[in-house]
């Protein structure tokens, strides 16, 4: 504010001493008295004084150079205060005055037009008036134009979602600020670029920009737009999932809003995002912030609002809000052209997606929304909830994105209003991963090791899920896990272990009235109710895909692609000689083979087919069919030398079990 009244000015020590410093001093008796009075009141009151006197102000009986010096000043006054009209008609007057007067008083009025037009965005218009202030008095603090044009491209940058071109306008802001000496605007300059970089998902370099802007605010004593650089720097924090660090940003900048129509769009920016924060703690209150933020936001910041009230409203199980409110956030960015709102919208709308094919979709939109404007951690967090929208939870792909989530500085925590705890939300308490390696999951986070105590409870429940839920008598369990032991001592153990493991599984006693782990006199079982396990997912999920293709169903090429998915790996690797995994190792894989096979008849890609069929024989290498295939798909796509090996490799596997290999004319070898 300070810097754009001394670029409204003309040189005259009147305005320049009238605006030394931030806030000012009230200006020499010699001035004007028009001009003395909206700058004394300014100085003295504030912002909201300055406009009432300005309203009162008669410039009949002032000089012409006068009156352009106060329609300069009046045109950053009333863009401060948000009357964007009268601020563009106080610019056209000091232009218009300012014509046949000296070169100072010219280039002041086109100094004006410029701040105007680069703070609604016109850069072409900005650009000309610019340079015809800068041929007219070159040494009228041109730095400083430079500065407030670097800024305000900045800003519009970061409304139409344009980050990079809005990151190098911040960073020539701030370098601009050093240079020049104008030290007082450097933690706005280095806001907006923390701005720029936490919507591109530079976090950890956003929380730096914002933390400094804080701490120069702090030791310079400049409060100038103090409350957008709360605002940003809470924002920063929301992105982190910093809960406790958001609220207490953000509260600060409710707590320093300027008055007056002007701070309406950053009132309503504060609202959205306190309430995201506030939503675990206090819903009531999350649904008065997301309320207040839809009813003051317009422009740019409309579908920004009713985002934030669709994610408070997913995870206050208000799905039809969210919806509704999601779709609108949606079609608005696309109008505006904003990539990276379209993207979350499309994200929350793949949360509420009944159709798993249109959630799907939604999901890799999104991804590729964050993907074009760079945001990385967005794509990473769309394909961790994709993932765990189709039960791939701790999958190697899953594992991956949550550690570029963490390494880029975002906490995994449920709490703030977003896609990651709407997820966390609908996880169930325990997730018994099997498939690929044996991990356990409570409330969406893996067990420890040293959490388990006893290998002995981690094995039994190993047992219990390779029983598919079907109870185990006791004495099968004891003589699983203790050979030879006698039926006291091994009864005694039993119950220790079962004590230990549903202490590892419900530390804090949340399921009150059932249990994880059934168990009588005679048999314990795991309640498949309560425990989400992969193999069992995947089971279903193959079965229904199967099915599909038998009936010639529509939706059987997605569900063959969403079962193959859900197989990581062979059932429970890690303990492959032991006899009770051996029969769902053989079930899963066999289920996994036939919707391979499915995908296979159906597919007419070449490269699909075969892919398809190696994954087949690196299941059973002596599956003949497979081989048979392989070698026909080659052959008829022309691929003869692939073919040949693939046959030597066949007729090899099939005189080892003691077969002879079948060589029909359409698929043996060429002779050599």
């Amino acid at each position: 504010m300070a810097a754009e009244l001394l670029l409204a000015g003309n040189g005259d020590p009147v305005v320049d001493q009238g605006v030394s410093g931030i806030g000012g001093v009230p200006a020499p008796d010699g001035a004007p008295s028009g001009l003395r009075a909206v700058l004394t009141a300014y100085a003295t009151s504030g912002l909201a004084e300055a406009v009432a006197v300005l309203g009162t102000v008669r410039d009949e009986g002032l000089a012409v150079r006068d009156r352009v010096q106060l329609a300069c000043l009046a045109s950053v006054w009333y863009r401060s205060w948000g009357d964007v009209d009268r601020s563009a008609a106080c610019a056209r007057r000091a232009v218009a005055e300012g014509r046949g007067l000296d070169a100072a008083s010219r280039a002041a009025g086109h100094r004006a037009m410029a701040l105007h037009a680069g703070h609604t965005g016109d850069e072409a218009l900005g650009d000309e008036h610019r340079r015809l202030a800068l041929d007219l008095a070159p040494s009228g603090h041109p730095a400083l134009l430079g500065l407030m044009t670097s800024l305000y491209r900045a800003r519009h940058a970061i409304d139409r979602e344009e980050f990079g071109v809005a990151l190098t306008e911040a960073e020539v802001g701030v370098r601009l600020c050093r240079t020049g000496g104008h030290l007082g605007l450097e933690p706005f300059a280095l806001s907006v670029g923390a701005d720029a970089k936490s919507r591109a998902g530079r976090l950890d370099d956003a929380l730096v920009d914002a933390v400094h802007a804080a701490r120069l605010r702090e030791t310079t004593g400049v409060r100038h737009d103090e409350a957008y650089g709360l605002l940003v720097l809470g924002t920063v924090h929301r992105r982190r999932r910093d809960l406790g660090q958001a609220r207490a940003a953000l509260e600060a900048a409710a707590k320093e809003l300027p008055p007056g129509p002007a701070a309406r769009a950053l009132d309503a920016a504060i609202h959205g995002e306190l309430g995201r924060v506030v939503v675990a703690d206090d819903p009531v209150l999350a649904r008065q912030h997301v309320q207040s933020a839809v009813a003051g936001a317009d422009g740019a910041g409309r579908a920004a609002a009713l985002l934030a009230r669709a994610w408070v409203a997913l995870v206050c199980g208000d799905t039809g809000t969210a919806m509704a409110d999601g779709e609108e956030a949606r079609l608005i960015a696309e109008r505006r052209e904003q990539p990276a709102t379209a993207a979350e919208a499309m994200e929350l709308l793949g949360l509420v997606a009944v159709d798993p094919r249109a959630a799907a979709a939604l999901f890799e939109q999104a991804r590729l929304g964050y993907r074009a404007v760079g945001d990385r951690p967005g794509e990473a967090r769309v394909r961790t909830v994709a993932a765990a929208e189709r039960g791939a939870t701790g999958s190697r792909t899953a594992r991956s994105e949550e550690e570029t989530l963490r390494h880029r500085g975002v906490s995994l925590a449920p709490g703030v209003a977003d896609a990651l705890t709407v997820v966390a939300r609908r996880t169930p308490l325990i997730a018994v991963l099997c498939l690929g390696g044996f991990r356990v999951l409570r409330a969406g986070s893996g067990i420890a090791p040293n959490e388990w105590q006893s290998k002995k409870a981690r094995d039994l429940l190993k047992i219990l899920v390779s029983a598919r839920g079907r109870p185990v008598p006791r004495s099968r369990l004891m003589e699983l896990l203790w050979p030879g032991q006698s039926p006291a001592a091994g009864g005694s153990r039993l119950s220790v272990q079962l004590s230990t493991l549903r202490r590892v599984l419900d530390p804090d006693r949340r399921i009150q009235h059932a249990s994880l782990i059934d168990a009588d006199r005679s048999a314990v079982a795991v309640n498949l109710d309560l425990v989400h396990v992969d193999v069992e997912r995947f089971l279903i999920a193959a079965s229904d895909a199967c099915a599909a293709h038998r009936h010639g169903d529509t939706a059987a090429d997605e569900l063959l692609v969403a079962a193959e998915a859900l197989y990581v790996g062979e059932f429970m690797p890690d303990d492959p000689y032991t006899d009770w995994t051996q029969e769902l190792r053989d079930e899963a894989q066999t289920a996994y083979v036939s919707v391979l096979r499915a995908r296979v008849t159906r597919s007419s890609d070449v490269d699909q087919r075969v892919s398809c069929l190696l994954r087949i024989l690196r299941c059973d290498s002596y599956d003949e069919e497979a081989h048979m295939e392989l070698v026909r798909v080659l052959r008829g796509a022309g691929r003869h030398g692939e073919a040949r090996r693939r046959y030597r490799f066949y007729a090899r596997c099939m005189q080892e079990i003691g077969v002879a290999p079948a060589a029909p004319h359409e698929w043996a070898p060429e002779p050599a």
